[in-house]
């Protein structure tokens, strides 16, 4: 059985990944798992079923197919384990449901984070980390840039790329809590110094192999220097 403690890091990391879509439904399995438990009179194949949460998905307001998450959670997460699939039905029980209500309840109420860590959270997302990655990605990729994109780099250097090394060195000692946006930062921050070369060196050639070297520390250098630039 997973423990308190791992749930947390895994609920976490599957709602960083799946953002409203992923929270909505552990909120629907947690609802259907506790309206079966109330209404049943005889044991059931599992805590929740499919077509539960699909009901209560619908009564949420949402409409989309959970299955791929639900198959997510149960392959690459182990949040969930199928106990009977036939052609007209699939159970599942939860690894832990009591870690897991609780954990949706700190989630209904919103306290499940302290002030600090609720801010750190809220200047991320306003960072939009996958939008930066997204065009560095990009300017890394093309053989020539125009004048649009050294003015897209400009205002991710000095705009957005302090800030995320602010927050990096706040995260950095804890990637249990912080993992999915440490990985993210650091991706970012590998991508800024292949950027940097080639501004440097005056390259016109697209690189290659944009995440190597990632685990030898480059994104150290690179906050390190980008954030003696913002200082």
């Amino acid at each position: 059985m997973l423990k308190g403690d791992n749930i947390e890091a895994l609920i976490s990391d599957f709602i960083y990944r799946y953002g409203e879509r992923g929270r909505a439904l552990l909120e629907a399995i947690i609802r259907a798992s506790q309206r079966l438990d109330k209404s049943s009179a005889t044991p059931l194949p599992g805590d929740f079923n499919y077509r539960s949460v699909v009901e209560e998905l619908g009564m949420m307001g949402y409409s989309y197919n959970p299955s791929p998450l639900l198959r997510i959670l149960e392959k690459e997460y182990s949040l969930v384990r199928t106990t009977l699939h036939t052609s007209g039905q699939r159970w599942y029980v939860l690894s832990n449901k009591e870690a897991l209500e609780e954990y949706v309840e700190k989630l209904r109420s919103g306290g499940d984070e302290d002030p600090e860590a609720l801010v750190i959270r809220l200047q991320l997302e306003s960072l939009r980390i996958d939008d930066i990655t997204r065009v560095l990605k990009t300017l890394a990729g093309r053989r020539r840039w125009s004048d649009a994109d050294y003015k897209k780099l400009y205002i991710i250097s000095f705009k957005k790329l302090p800030k995320l090394v602010r927050i990096y060195r706040r995260i950095q000692e804890d990637p249990e809590k912080w993992g999915p946006y440490i990985r993210d930062i650091e991706e970012i921050f590998t991508l800024a110094k292949k950027l940097r070369l080639r501004v440097q060196k005056g390259l016109e050639e697209p690189f290659q192999n944009v995440e190597e070297n990632q685990e030898r520390g480059i994104y150290t250098n690179s906050s390190e220097e980008l954030g003696s630039r913002s200082a």
